[in-house]
């Protein structure tokens, strides 16, 4: 039944990809490239023999698909009404941000070319700093970057811990034009090249290091389970006990498993670490790394016992990617772990970009960063930038809702434009209110033919002028 082909009366053909609740359900990947888990009972062909006897004399009424510009212009319509712009279109739905994505731009190029550069995203709530995580993200696989993407969470995903940061990043690793997930298909990639491994190995600052000693285990593994186990251990997964045998075997006496350090202080291995995925970048051909953290603010919420830790983590990826033009902070003060010492970075051909976004909190941004090197999200947006922002949502809309715009739409982009502006000025609104507001305008136009332009204007602006939103 895996991989059979079927068709969906909405979505056309697919393939079926998994089974759940006993085959009553499928996941399909379509060939519009969309996947969806439906009953089984919504294909063509799978309805029982009697229900298709019972209503054989009865027109059945079957909508046409949508064609796949539509269905996208819906989708990304949905997204907006949430206030968030969809990964597939950021760019066009960015409102300014003009200035930082010079600033974006210009450290991924110095990472490239001087190994590491830094940036922190400091804003409120609802300002945009996920959209910049976004917005890098695109730019990064533009650039031929690998990106590591992660949101730190209070309870899941805490800044005092090093390691689970660190397997979160490997496991959301994404590849330029490619789905592949996970540091799996690099490591692949300088396995298949022995010459690629070998130069590696001869350019870590560690001979027995865990990304050389898991190199050579993988390379020296005939088992697809085995070299599965290898590349989930590298990417901070569970250590198998035979490991410790298979690589001590090859090995003279006295070697010592290269273990990825969970406690103590590990922040500087980890940093290491990173570099040295980096390293393997560049040598498989990519432009570097770009780690990606969201919600740092998180920090702030620690307990005290808790913070130097998570300080030692956020030091050490910055003192790593920028080396000695990280003035602020002195390598001497990332301790080393009890059982084994580490470099702060792999050098040479590493290409490390680390951007984190945070909130107005008791962060010590000033104890790692220069001022150029913290980009601030703020309200002045100017009246011409949400024009364009409106106009371009107007585009999506008509699409989705198969229509053509008339005067009233006009009207509205360029009088809206000018309140929302206001509204965010006078901290009434922020981006994603802002992006939500303009939905349910053209959604109002287009529900309501007799809804004039003046009217909608005159009680959007009555709303926020009387209670922020």
């Amino acid at each position: 039944m895996i991989g059979e082909s079927v068709e969906h009366p909405q979505y056309g053909r697919g393939r079926i990809v998994a089974q759940y609740r006993n085959g009553t359900e499928w996941m399909v990947h379509f060939a519009s490239g969309l996947r969806f888990r439906r009953s089984r009972l919504e294909f063509n062909g799978q309805r029982p023999r009697e229900t298709l006897v019972s209503a054989g004399n009865l027109s059945r009424i079957v909508p046409m698909p949508m064609a796949p510009d539509h269905w996208e212009a819906r989708h990304l319509i949905e997204s907006l009404r949430v206030g968030v712009a969809p990964a597939q279109r950021i760019r066009d739905l960015t409102i300014g941000l003009e200035a930082e994505r010079k600033s974006l731009t210009q450290a991924l190029h110095q990472a490239h070319s001087e190994g590491g550069a830094t940036r922190a995203v400091l804003g409120e709530y609802g300002y945009g700093k996920s959209h910049v995580i976004e917005l890098t993200t695109q730019e990064a696989l533009d650039c031929n970057f690998l990106v590591a993407v992660t949101s730190l969470d209070l309870h899941e995903l805490p800044p005092h811990r090093a390691f689970d940061i660190y397997g979160s990043l490997m496991r959301n690793l994404r590849y330029p034009q490619s789905d592949e997930r996970g540091l799996g298909p690099l490591l692949a990639a300088i396995t298949k090249t022995p010459a690629l491994q070998a130069k590696f190995s001869e350019s870590a600052p560690e001979a027995d290091d865990p990304l050389v000693c898991g190199l050579q285990a993988l390379g020296e593994s005939s088992s697809s389970d085995k070299r599965a186990a290898w590349q989930n251990w590298l990417m901070g997964g569970r250590k198998e006990r035979w490991m410790d045998w298979a690589m001590k075997r090859s090995r003279p006496r006295g070697f010592r498993f290269p273990s990825i350090y969970r406690n103590s202080h590990n922040a500087r291995q980890i940093a290491y670490l990173l570099t040295g995925i980096s390293v393997l970048a560049r040598l498989a051909g990519y432009s570097g790394l770009c780690v990606l953290l969201d919600e740092a603010e998180s920090y702030s919420l620690l307990y005290p016992y808790q913070r130097p830790k998570a300080s030692l983590f956020f030091s050490a990826v910055v003192r790593a990617a920028l080396g000695n033009s990280a003035i602020r902070i002195n390598p001497d003060g990332l301790p080393q772990h009890r059982f084994r010492e580490y470099p702060i970075r792999y050098g040479g051909s590493q290409s490390l970009f680390f951007l984190f976004t945070v909130t107005h909190s008791d962060i010590p941004l000033e104890a790692w960063l220069e001022d150029e090197q913290i980009l601030h999200l703020n309200h002045r947006y100017k009246a011409q930038e949400i024009d364009r922002f409106l106009e371009q949502a107007l585009a999506f809309h008509t699409q989705a809702y198969a229509y053509e715009p008339d005067e009233r739409h006009r009207k509205v982009c360029q009088g809206a434009a000018e309140h929302l502006g206001q509204g965010m000025r006078s901290d009434h609104l922020n981006i994603r209110a802002a992006m939500r507001l303009s939905v349910e305008l053209f959604d109002l136009l287009y529900l309501h033919p007799d809804y004039t332009a003046a009217t909608l204007l005159s009680e959007l602006r009555k709303s926020l002028s009387q209670q922020a939103i």
